[in-house]
Parts: structure tokens; C-alpha cells; sequence
């Protein structure tokens, strides 16, 4: 199965009623003022209601998200033991819809349409080997304890008991994980801006012989109480925020049988037209040009230029522009616009559902030959240039 075939399916794959299509969020949303689209949901909330706590109407709501997390990037910039995981770009989609109800009522069955809707599309749509799965779960636990102080709450959380809609669909008892962290325990703060408390299960699929997770399921139902920043209580919510969502590169994976995730058919053609160049045959360097190429393209395209990015914006994007020009040198590749504005296309020809990329490559070919400029003349007044106070 290729990224094409899965998109498919899940774009029509049914969905919770009411739910409506929606275009993806630029990286650059304002979900994420310091940095890059790190999720699925927060720039739709901050657009139809400015905050995460209080909804005037039902949104519901299915797209197919880009994604890039810098803390994966720093796993693949130095090709260490778990980079074989992740990408520096990365599609999140939800399946069967990502639903955010003005009131919560009937909460249960809207938490079992939800699971039940990913456990179909798991094991009877895409076929997955429900033995090989493996799910976390929130065991309960004192806020203080769990958050490690983080919110200093004497308050009992609950076990998760929505676990139990798995195993209407064959999941055993062994193959939970009980967990006492925030890793399924939803508790944040988005920004500065607090959002509703609830449980998240982590989807596991046992591939080669290690977990790679490849799925979520979300459940927000908690209302966290602030005096002065300081969390004083917890009540029930009187919303509800509900999602299963998948990564689908990870599926691609674990499909395919894939032992590193830039197999995956939109971006094994760029690694390889880099190697076709290359002096130097090193691999994992090809790779990490190809990861740092694809998030440069894809940000350039949302957010225009260089120069309209905020400081911290423009320090992470600066990690992949140094990232080209480190890994053509270590190829023996000279960076030159010809090359790039090929494996530009090229990325643009591997994504054709996202077609924005193509009015982009000559912008993004420029941006790369800047940043070469301003390197070379940071280097230079480092090393012997006039020094100004």
C-alpha cells in the first residue's frame, strides 16, 4: 500500500454524523506562535473559538494534517538508534472525525463510536494483526503524582475505564499497558493557554520487534480550575472533545513492513536521486538531506519566506537550512540551484495532493541559496572578518 491508497481510504472512510471536510492548517497556525504545526486540533479551535475551554457550537469536523515536530527532527538530524521512526514532515489524520460537542451529553456513546470506529478501520480495513497490538492506558493516580508536581492538586484521578470498549473487538487484557504519566494523561497548557484535562490510549503495533506507535484516541472531559496560574481544582466539563486519529506513515510501516520510515513510496524516490549525485554513498546522510529538504519546501510554501517567521520559527527552520548545506558537503554534493529545484519538483511530483508545493520551488530554491549566503558570511566574520562592536 502506498501514501495515496491509504489516503483514500481514509478519506472515505465513514465518518461521525455531521462531520464536515475541512482544508489542512498551514504549519505556520497560530496554535503554534513559537513554532510548527506540533499536532491535529488547535488551529481549527483557535480559529472558531480564540481558546480551548469554552464552545458556543458543535464542530466536527476531518482532515488530513501535516505535522512536524522539532523534538523528532533532533532524533533524525544526528541518525541515532530511533530514527528510523520518524520524519521531519509527517501526515496525521483523524478517522471517523474529530468531534468537539457544545454539551456533553451521551459521552460514552460518542467514546465508543470513536474507538470502535479506529478498531474497524485497524483490523478490518487495512488489516492490521490485532495480536501485535499493544495499548496504554491512564491507571489513575493523585494530579501531584502523576504531573510530578507539575500541578500540585491533591486530587484522585480515576482508572480509564474506556479501555473496555477494546475489547469488544478482541483485545485482551495482557495486551494493555497501565501508565500513570501525562503520556496518557492529557493535562496542558497550550501556549499559555489552558486546555480541557482527559485520557489519551497510545496505540501500539509490535513491528520488528519493538512498539512503534501508530495511533491515539483522545477523550477530554475534565475542566481544570485556575486561580492566579495556580490549578486550585478540577471539575467535570460541560463539553466534550473526542478523537482517534492516526500517523500514516507509521501505518505505512508497519503495512509494508518497512524497517526505516522514509521507505515509504512519496519519499524513498528523493533519498535515492540524492545518492544518484552523491561523491560520497552515506546513506543516512541522503536521508537526513531528503527529511530536511521536505520540512524546508513544505514551511516556505505556508509561511512565504524566511523573514516573515517569528525568532524561534526562524531558529528551527535555520536547523534544517544548515542541515542541506552540512549534508551536501558530507555527500561531496555542490549545492547548486539546478539540483535543488529538481528535488524540489520531485517532492512536489511525490505529494500531489498537496499541489501548493509546486508554486513554491523556485521561493524555496532561493531561500536555500540565502541561507548558504548568510552562513558563509557568518563564517567569514568569525574567521578573520572586521569585527563591529
Amino acid at each position: 500500500m502506498d501514501i495515496h491508497e491509504l489516503r483514500n481510504i481514509i478519506i472515505n472512510y465513514p465518518k461521525f454524523p455531521g462531520t464536515q471536510t475541512v482544508s489542512r492548517a498551514s504549519v505556520c497556525n497560530d496554535g503554534f506562535p513559537g513554532t510548527f504545526n506540533l499536532s491535529y486540533s488547535e488551529a481549527e479551535m483557535i480559529e472558531h473559538f480564540g481558546q480551548y475551554l469554552d464552545y458556543d457550537k458543535d464542530l466536527i469536523y476531518s482532515k488530513i494534517q501535516p505535522v512536524i515536530r522539532f523534538q523528532d527532527w533532533e532524533h533524525i538530524a544526528i541518525a541515532d538508534e530511533h530514527s528510523y521512526r520518524y520524519l521531519s514532515v509527517f501526515d496525521l489524520a483523524d478517522i471517523g472525525g474529530s468531534i468537539v460537542l457544545k454539551q456533553n451529553k451521551n459521552w460514552q456513546k460518542t467514546v465508543q463510536i470513536s474507538i470502535d470506529s479506529l478498531a474497524k478501520f485497524l483490523f478490518d480495513v487495512i488489516l492490521l494483526d490485532k495480536t501485535k497490538i499493544r495499548i496504554s492506558y491512564f491507571q489513575g493516580g493523585d494530579v501531584s503524582q502523576v504531573t510530578k508536581e507539575k500541578y500540585k492538586l491533591n486530587f484522585k484521578l480515576p482508572t480509564d475505564e474506556t479501555r473496555e470498549f477494546w475489547k469488544q473487538h478482541g483485545i485482551q487484557e495482557k495486551q494493555f499497558i497501565p501508565d500513570e504519566s501525562r503520556d496518557t494523561l492529557l493535562a496542558l497548557n497550550v501556549f499559555g493557554l489552558p486546555t480541557p484535562w482527559g485520557f489519551r490510549h497510545e496505540i501500539n503495533y509490535l513491528h520488528n520487534g519493538k512498539l512503534l506507535d501508530i495511533a491515539t484516541f483522545e477523550y477530554l472531559f475534565y475542566r481544570p480550575i485556575f486561580n492566579n496560574n495556580t490549578l486550585v481544582g478540577l471539575r467535570r466539563w460541560e463539553h466534550l472533545f473526542v478523537i482517534s486519529a492516526v500517523g500514516l506513515e507509521r501505518l505505512l510501516m508497519v503495512i509494508n513492513n518497512f524497517h526505516h520510515i522514509t521507505e515509504c513510496s512519496h519519499i524513498r524516490p528523493l533519498v535515492e536521486s540524492i545518492l544518484n549525485v552523491a561523491t560520497e554513498k552515506k546513506e543516512s546522510e541522503a536521508e537526513i538531506l531528503t527529511q530536511a529538504l521536505r520540512a524546508i519546501h513544505l514551511i516556505i510554501t505556508d509561511c512565504d519566506s524566511y523573514t516573515n517567521l517569528s525568532p524561534r520559527r526562524k531558529e528551527k527552520l535555520r536547523s534544517f537550512l544548515k542541515a542541506v548545506i552540512s549534508s551536501h558537503n558530507k555527500l561531496g554534493i555542490s549545492l547548486s540551484k539546478t539540483n535543488l529545484e529538481k528535488w524540489f519538483k520531485l517532492n512536489t511530483e511525490l505529494q500531489p495532493f498537496y499541489p501548493e508545493l509546486k508554486k513554491s520551488v523556485k521561493r524555496t530554491v532561493r531561500e536555500v541559496a540565502e541561507a548558504q549566503k548568510r552562513l558563509q558570511t557568518d563564517k567569514s566574520m568569525k574567521h578573520g572578518g572586521v569585527a563591529q562592536k
